[in-house]
């Protein structure tokens, strides 16, 4: 926004009446048309005056003020600021007959703004000018500019709609819209004498942004972290016209994890589409990196200082509202508490609950939802049975695919007989063994998935089951990582009140088992009592007694495929290096 005065002689109105005055309006589309010449101001700009200041004279007006609006793309003039501080000018002051612009689109690109620019200036005894086509202030010559403010509103437009479907036919076939993403570099190449637009990797920046997906997929660090070593190891922005190369922000990081671009995709109005652009990290570290987010709470929430593990997972026993962590100092240093946030309202009585007592009564809680043994061996049982039936299914679909192989096959081998026949066009045989191959293609792979997501299925309940067997032992040789994720994986929310947990609820990832089992011991154990045969001795005790069962297992693979998702053939969450150790370090540069 910038505003300029001429050096020229304002005339008083009483000594010559003749003479009027006029506000001169100066306006180009774009940033680069500013910084387009050796002018500082563009050579649109100085074109535009030289033609408004003609005009001036014609109209025997003295130009008191000129305003300049520069690279302001905005179709509504109300998110043009200087032409709002040239209407504020008018009103206060009162003393301009006219606002002379190079051409009516450069001030107005509706017919509704028109209207009401020019009523709201009319009433001031301003008229708007062009040096381009200036009939008069009479009823004929508004009539024929308003038709002119409608024919530029259909230019407009129809330029937005033929820019719309380029973008979105360029996008179709692959091709990046606008600014490609950091990591990769905007280039034209000349192909057969023509010159094309490109993206290519970025030699300088790819492999850190390759380096954060990694680093951050491990889970051991925070989006802080390893945005502060890529920017101590030199990564930087590129530069434009505007800003010069800074460091990475954490919140251009976060939107570097989620954007799929870095897949090889680009996206157009909610549509995704292959991208002509090189892919620089695989989908398996892709989908681990949102998984570790999903684990963070997702990207874009802020990295608090103390993220303990628990946080968002407890929540009050007696009031139902959450628990969140509160910094206290004493002659001891720095102490840490739960408390609820009703206390702030004064609805809530639940005292201060240090860190120590709530991680010690949610560890013990891990004992309430560990499953019996005959409980997992029944449910084992099932599930072979289960997948026996399956596999059947699956043998018959798996016949029925082959025999269509072979009928594709036959067809195929017509077709390509066919091929150089004068009685049989050419372009349809061709589309013909297109659609055959492309069929071939699709059962190939369903063939190959037939038993793979029964597999990966079967493997991932049965972690669940193993993970499940003794809960309370596994969490408590966990480090933090591995606590939230398991938090996350089994409760919902944890009542806490006091040193103990009141009660919870279940994540949806295991709760029918858990309550399967519940279910099933309350009605065995009714059932024994009515006999006499139950012992409460010898009933299952929650606590981790069978904690020497684990001593063989690291458990890492357990958590990650249970992590994975119901019948997910994703790759896990996190390996054992993603859960331990408990105060990693970054890797040395």
């Amino acid at each position: 926004m910038s505003k300029r005065t001429t050096n020229v002689t304002v005339r008083d109105a009483a000594a010559d009446t003749e003479r009027k005055r006029a506000l001169l309006y100066l306006r180009v589309s774009t940033p680069r048309q500013v910084s387009n010449d050796y002018d500082a101001e563009g050579i649109s700009i100085p074109a535009q005056r030289e033609a408004c200041l003609r005009k001036a004279r014609e109209l025997k007006a003295d130009i008191v003020d000129e305003y300049v609006e520069p690279g302001r793309t905005a179709t509504s003039i109300e998110k043009r600021p200087t032409f709002r501080e040239m209407v504020a000018r008018i009103k206060a002051r009162r003393d301009v007959d006219y606002v002379i612009v190079y051409h009516f689109n450069r001030m107005f690109r509706n017919t509704i703004d028109a209207a009401i620019a020019k009523r709201d200036l009319k009433r001031y005894g301003v008229r708007v000018v062009s040096t381009v086509m200036d009939l008069g202030d009479t009823l004929e010559a508004n009539m024929v500019e308003m038709i002119i403010h409608a024919v530029d509103e259909y230019h407009v437009n129809a330029n937005n709609a033929d820019i719309k479907y380029k973008m979105g036919q360029k996008a179709k076939n692959g091709g990046t819209i606008g600014t490609a993403k950091l990591g990769y570099l905007n280039v034209r190449e000349q192909i057969e004498g023509r010159e094309v637009r490109t993206v290519t990797v970025d030699a300088q920046r790819a492999p850190f942004i390759v380096q954060g997906f990694e680093l951050y997929a491990t889970g051991q660090y925070t989006a802080r972290q390893v945005v502060e070593w890529l920017n101590n190891a030199g990564l930087r922005t590129r530069p434009t016209y505007k800003r010069p190369e800074k460091p990475l922000s954490v919140q251009q990081f976060w939107d570097i994890l989620v954007d799929r671009y870095y897949l090889g995709y680009v996206e157009y109005e909610g549509e995704e589409y292959q991208g002509r652009h090189e892919a620089l990290i695989t989908p398996e570290l892709f989908d681990r990196v949102q998984r570790v987010l999903a684990l963070h709470g997702g990207g874009g929430t802020r990295e608090r200082r103390h993220n303990h593990f628990l946080k968002g997972t407890v929540w009050c026993g007696r009031c139902g509202r959450r628990l969140t962590i509160m910094r206290g100092k004493g002659n001891g240093g720095e102490y840490f508490y739960y408390f609820c946030i009703g206390r702030q309202d004064k609805e809530c009585d639940l005292p201060y609950l240090p860190l120590r007592t709530v991680e010690e009564a949610v560890s013990r809680h891990y004992g309430t939802v560990r499953l019996s043994e005959d409980f997992q061996a029944e449910l084992r049982g099932r599930l072979d049975d289960s997948v026996l039936n399956e596999l059947s299914s699956i043998s018959l679909l798996k016949r029925r695919l082959k025999s269509r192989l072979r009928e594709l096959d036959e067809k195929e081998d017509k077709y390509l007989e066919l091929v150089g026949s004068p009685d049989w066009p050419q372009e349809k045989l061709r589309k013909k063994i297109t659609s055959v191959q492309a069929e071939r293609e699709v059962i190939a792979g369903q063939l190959a998935d037939a038993t793979s997501k029964l597999a990966t299925g079967r493997e991932y309940f049965l972690s669940a089951l193993a993970l499940l067997r003794d809960p309370a032992a596994f969490y408590e040789r966990g480090g933090t990582a591995l606590k939230k994720a398991m938090n996350k994986l089994v409760f919902e929310k944890l009542y806490v009140d006091g040193e103990v947990v009141s009660g919870h609820e279940l994540a949806e990832t295991v709760r029918d088992v858990i309550e399967a089992d519940v279910a099933t011991r309350t009605y065995y154990r009714r059932s024994e009592a009515l006999s006499g045969a139950y012992d409460p001795l010898n009933a299952d005790n929650p606590a981790k007694g069978d904690g020497v069962a684990w001593a063989e297992q690291t458990g890492a693979d357990l958590l990650s495929a249970t992590l994975a998702g119901h019948g997910s053939s994703k790759t896990a969450l996190v390996e054992l290096r993603g859960l331990e150790p408990l105060t990693p370090s970054l890797p040395v540069r």
